[in-house]
């Protein structure tokens, strides 16, 4: 479902005010990702299981209560994430395959030296690729999607020009969805609106400070006109609602 940002900004004041949560596309896509590292082990999955359970709860909780948040994604957000979940799915199937056969070898090096272990639980025929990819897609699902909005689109370009973050590797898709986040947001701060918006990106490397999960400094003065918050995590996140008594 497509909306302008008007009209989100409409639809979040004629409601009871409950909490805005504007996700990046790699925090979906992180659900189900296995990365391939430096190390001599193959893959390794990307999110902790804490990231798991947070999705799952906030899917849960938009699934049983429709209104008790408001979940937005900017207008980039579905297509790269369709661009990129087959090739991820995959990866993160190869990894469950890789998990197996370890832990066959395992069983019958150990017993070459008279250690007999539990036998192995294959985890790979369970799909759990695919049930992943599916919370990924539920939560997806669940949001509205901002249609693009030409003045979002001039300054992100202004960012792109000046490589100004996070534009200052000449990449603009990230300035154009953090635009239309601070746009959003921006509106329902000069309403009044109480409750707090959240942007969720894993994209530290863009966002964050180095080694460190807050804003980065260059960034810091538009989250803060703009009355938006960032975490690096949608436990984080949802770490943070809990405490204020937003969900």
């Amino acid at each position: 479902m497509t909306i302008t940002i008007a009209d989100a900004f409409a639809h979040i004041q004629a409601q009871p005010p409950v909490p805005v949560i504007l996700i990046d596309t790699c925090s979906f896509l992180d659900l189900f990702r296995a990365d391939e590292t430096t190390t001599k082990l193959s893959f390794q999955p990307r999110a902790p299981h804490q990231e798991i359970r947070a999705a799952a709860d906030l899917l849960d909780l938009v699934t049983v209560l429709p209104n008790a948040a408001h979940l937005i994604v900017p207008e980039l957000i579905p297509r790269e994430y369709a661009d990129h979940a087959n090739t991820i799915q995959t990866k993160f199937g190869e990894w469950t395959e890789f998990h197996d056969r370890n832990q066959g070898w395992l069983v019958e090096a150990s017993l070459c030296v008279a250690l007999a272990l539990p036998v192995p639980h294959t985890v790979h025929p369970h799909g759990l690729a695919a049930m992943l990819r599916a919370l990924a897609d539920g939560l997806l699902a669940r949001a509205r999607v901002l249609d693009r909005d030409q003045g979002c689109l001039h300054r992100a370009a202004h960012r792109l020009i000046n490589k100004f973050r996070p534009s200052h590797r000449k990449e603009m898709k990230d300035s154009m969805n953090l635009e239309q986040c601070l746009e959003l947001s921006r509106r329902l701060q000069n309403a009044g609106f109480p409750r707090s918006r959240v942007w969720v990106s894993s994209n530290t490397n863009d966002f964050a400070q180095p080694s460190s999960p807050q804003v980065h400094s260059d960034l810091q003065g538009d989250f803060t006109l703009a009355g938006l918050k960032y975490y690096t995590s949608l436990r984080a996140a949802l770490a943070h609602l809990r405490a204020a008594g937003e969900i």
